[in-house]
């Protein structure tokens, strides 16, 4: 192995370790550290590593469509604030929220640009591959660390929210700066980053939705670039590629359709059974996928998931009364031996069950016990 070699796997190496190593540890804020660690390494990858050509066709094009496609995206994204509504954006621009929000998110994006894009022009697997990891964790810091989790909801959100999309997003940003140069990311990222602190009102979209969202863009993203820059010489490529692209559509849509359903924003929901009180119609670790309640007609021995101390429960409707006008529903776990205690009304029911998927849920409950255990 000669030195040059040994030089970029050592730095990558470090890089790599150094932002692993603060995912784990409670270090305040962890997109300041993000980038002061990438601000430390960059120069150190622009002067140690050494320089080689690399292919950046259409770059000037694909950095005006970068940005086209970057404010189409935020333009989109605030428009689906008419179905879902808007708020107040707590995060507005103010000098405090620009040094300690801004200016670190924008070095973490430029920084890891530019040793993504100093990385991938040597041209070795291995330390492609590294880069690919180094810049998953720059966008995880980008948000949280494991440190700062305390329940199984904050461990999820992280990998849900943000673990998964920068998966996804950084296939796209590893494609364009091989192909394109660093700036059609650094602009794409930049906008779609920071645009959230210069708006006074965003939309309400979920969480949830808007990661799906996240994940679902880049790929589709890749399939148009791709289609749109990439010479197809020979017709089985171009068949190969089309069902790639067919391929990528349908997983787009089964993202989708689950996140949709988790969201619980649409017509249908979905949960995740973690009791017993149900065995034998339904048992734990089940999921549930129910139709939002909006004034259907309930009767007796139906299945519904109604709001009991800000939980979701799902049982069995055993009487219904109607006593000054009101609606009472006495609910019952078929595999309890007493009715619940208290009665519900229309205002509790959440939703009627259409149908369920045995076992899917178990990988959540596992989970679930597995972090509840620890603590």
């Amino acid at each position: 192995m000669n030195k040059d070699k040994k030089v970029l796997y050592l730095i990558s190496f470090i890089i790599f370790a150094a932002l692993l190593s603060s995912l784990f540890v409670n270090v305040g804020s962890s997109k300041i550290v993000a980038a002061c660690l990438l601000l430390l390494f960059t120069p150190i990858v622009c002067l140690l590593v050494r320089k080689r050509g690399s292919l950046s066709i259409n770059k000037r094009e694909v950095l005006l469509l970068s940005a086209i496609i970057s404010v189409i995206y935020v333009v989109l994204l605030q428009i689906t604030g008419i179905f879902f509504g808007f708020y107040k954006n707590p995060y507005f621009v103010n000098t405090e929220r620009l040094v300690q929000t801004i200016l670190p998110l924008a070095s973490i994006i430029i920084c890891s640009e530019i040793i993504r894009f100093v990385f991938l022009a040597q041209k070795n697997k291995a330390v492609s591959g590294i880069s690919y990891l180094i810049c998953v964790l720059t966008e995880v810091l980008m948000v949280s660390n494991v440190a700062e989790i305390t329940s199984l909801n904050r461990f999820m959100d992280l990998v849900g929210l943000t673990f998964f999309p920068a998966i996804t997003a950084n296939i796209y940003y590893h494609y364009s700066s091989k192909r394109f140069g660093m700036f059609p990311n650094i602009t794409f990222r930049l906008i779609t980053t920071l645009y959230v602190y210069f708006m006074k009102s965003v939309t309400a979209m979920s969480d949830t939705l808007l990661s799906c969202v996240k994940m679902i863009f880049p790929i589709l993203l890749l399939a148009f670039i791709s289609a749109l820059y990439e010479k197809r010489k020979k017709n089985a490529l171009q068949r190969g590629r089309k069902a790639s692209l067919v391929g990528v559509i349908l997983a787009a849509a089964v993202i989708a359709s689950v996140a949709m359903l988790i969201s619980c924003q649409f017509r249908f929901g979905a949960i995740v059974i973690a009791t017993e009180s149900m065995t034998g119609e339904i048992n734990k670790g089940d999921m549930i996928i129910y139709e939002r309640y909006d004034d259907q007609v309930i009767k007796e021995g139906q299945i519904i998931v109604f709001l009991q101390n800000q939980s979701k429960i799902v049982h069995r409707v055993a009487k219904i009364e109607s006593i000054g006008g009101e609606t009472r529903y006495y609910t019952k776990g078929d595999a309890n031996e007493s009715l619940d205690s208290g009665y519900i009304t229309d205002k509790d029911i959440v939703g009627l069950t259409d149908m369920k998927v045995a076992y899917i849920g178990y990988p959540t409950l596992w989970l679930r016990e597995l972090l509840e255990s620890s603590n």
